[in-house]
């Protein structure tokens, strides 16, 4: 089985979004499952929380400069495969420069998320000095298609963004949909983001990039749907 989550493809990356309608996601799940051999890989349940400090420098340049940006979030993965039983979340610092992304991310516990969010974390210096809350949660349901370990695809639907409390964000109880409750808003478009090692991708999935910056960010569209100080700052297209 290939490790995914934790391969190259997800350190140092190229990307690209596309946001579809239903009809579009089924026609692209049906090739990429063909690509798989028939297989339709099950589903994962993820919730992320986003971070930011105050004046909320990193949701305005999401918002002003969507293709050179920082984002520092958490996420929880359900099944998480590889928990062994212990409830975890990851913590990732994420760069975006011009279609290259760069992650680091590490494991931690859900019961030090709190002291490593304030004291931060050697393997993230990037957050290190405390300063950060949390601002925005996202929930979505992921399949991800991946064929070798130069590419893969994943695929998001039933996006919800909500509000999110400190409390519930860095709580030693694992977060839940349930326990965040209906969301502020939901997205009932599909979000599909190819990220590859600069292989040659087939052509049929080449010929969907459209050529240009990401046209939709989770973080900047949630931030506007949930905030109304960011509600000017997304065009709210495909994002």
């Amino acid at each position: 089985m290939i490790s995914f989550a934790e391969g190259e493809v997800t350190k140092l990356r190229r990307e690209f979004k596309r946001v579809l309608d239903a009809s579009e996601a089924k026609a692209v799940c049906t090739r990429l499952s063909q690509e798989l051999g028939g297989v339709l890989p099950p589903p994962t349940r993820i919730v992320s929380v986003y971070f930011d400090k105050p004046g909320h420098p990193l949701t305005e340049r999401a918002l002003r400069t969507p293709e050179d940006c920082l984002k520092v979030r958490t996420k929880e993965y359900s099944p998480d495969v590889g928990a062994a039983g212990r409830e975890r979340v990851v913590l990732e610092v994420k760069r975006e420069r011009n279609g290259l992304t760069q992650k680091r991310r590490v494991w931690v516990p859900r019961a030090e998320l709190g002291r490593a969010i304030r004291g931060g974390v050697s393997l993230l210096p990037l957050i290190a000095g405390g300063s950060l809350s949390p601002v925005l949660a996202v929930t979505y349901r992921r399949h991800v298609y991946q064929v070798s370990q130069e590419w893969r695809v994943t695929v998001d639907r039933d996006i919800g963004f909500h509000a999110v409390s400190p409390e519930l964000a860095l709580s030693p109880v694992a977060l839940t949909v349930e326990r965040l409750g209906m969301p502020a808003w939901e997205d009932s478009r599909v979000v599909l983001e190819v990220k590859h090692l600069g292989a040659e991708l087939p052509e049929w999935l080449s010929a969907l990039n459209p050529g240009g910056p990401a046209a939709y960010s989770k973080f900047a569209e949630g931030m506007a749907r949930v905030h109304a100080f960011a509600s000017g700052g997304v065009g709210v297209v495909g994002g």
